[in-house]
This record gives structure tokens, C-alpha cells and sequence, in this order.
């Protein structure tokens, strides 16, 4: 495949990653990879790899095989280079995603029980103690009622219109 053919080929599967069809753009960019045949430094191959790793990652939430193609191109980019230091933000972003072994995993963790499941002898007695009463303000209409037992029922079925003023 000419560089002019791979670089319309790959357009095609950055086109397909950035439209979201992620399963069609991982595909085409495969079969690019298989049928072109490039050195693992090419910046083609790089690049690629690095296209293919983000599809995985971002796309598809694959972050093992995005790590693999990460570390691709890590192992043949240049030391310091544009491609390397993508790879290796890459690879750092795909370990920070993997559950870590102080971290429960919560998809694995028992549901809590059901509360008939429960009986009495497992339940806590909570005490609950109020420390603060709240004051009365004096200057509150303590005891009087804003509104007659009519407008309390038409304010419940909103029918009275309450103008603030």
C-alpha cells in the first residue's frame, strides 16, 4: 500500500473513531494494520497503534488490550518522542482504570440483605438524643394560623394563588 493509500485508509478509521462507530473503526484499522506492511518504528505503525489503543480505551473501555498496543508502541518508538510519550500517557491512564487491590470491588461485593431477611436480634438499637431545642422566635405568630382551613385545603389542591410581597 502506498504512504497516499494508508494515510486515506487510516483517515477512514479516525473518521469512523470520532463518529463514535467504534467496532467498525477498530476493524478497519486491523485490517490495515495486517495488510500493511510496515516496520514496528514506522511512524505509521505508531500512529496506527496509538489510534487502535485509543478506540480500545476510549471507545470500547478495553483498557488490557489498549495497554498492549501502548506498550507496541513504547517498545519501538523513540526514547523522548511525540509517539512514546502518547503511549506512555496512555498506558498510565489504562492502569489507573484497573481496580486496585486496596480498592473493594464493588461489582463483586454481596447485596445487602433483604429487610426480611433480617430479624430483630441482627438489627442495632440506634439512641437518638437532641442536644438543642430550637427557640421560638417572639416574633412569629406562634400558635395563629396563616391560612383558614379553606385555604389550606384549596392551597393542597392548588387552587390558591400565593403572591410573595
Amino acid at each position: 500500500m502506498t504512504t497516499s493509500g494508508f494515510d486515506q485508509a487510516y483517515k477512514s478509521v479516525e473518521l469512523a473513531y470520532s463518529q463514535g462507530r467504534f467496532t467498525e473503526a477498530l476493524q478497519e484499522g486491523q485490517d490495515l494494520l495486517n495488510a500493511t506492511p510496515l516496520e514496528a518504528g514506522d511512524p505509521h505503525s505508531l500512529r496506527l497503534k496509538l489510534l487502535l489503543g485509543h478506540i480500545h480505551f476510549y471507545g470500547l473501555r478495553q483498557p488490557d488490550a489498549a495497554g498492549e498496543l501502548y506498550r507496541q508502541v513504547q517498545a519501538t518508538a523513540t526514547q523522548g518522542s511525540t509517539y512514546n510519550d502518547l503511549a506512555a500517557e496512555g498506558l498510565a491512564l489504562c492502569e489507573q482504570s484497573q481496580p486496585r487491590p486496596s480498592q473493594p470491588d464493588l461489582s463483586l461485593a454481596p447485596a445487602p440483605p433483604d429487610s426480611a431477611d433480617l430479624e430483630s436480634d441482627d438489627l442495632e438499637e440506634v439512641r437518638v438524643e437532641v442536644l438543642v431545642e430550637p427557640s421560638v422566635s417572639p416574633n412569629k405568630d406562634s400558635g395563629r394560623r396563616r391560612f383558614s382551613p379553606e385555604e389550606e385545603a384549596e392551597l393542597a389542591k392548588g387552587l390558591l394563588r400565593v403572591v410573595l410581597g
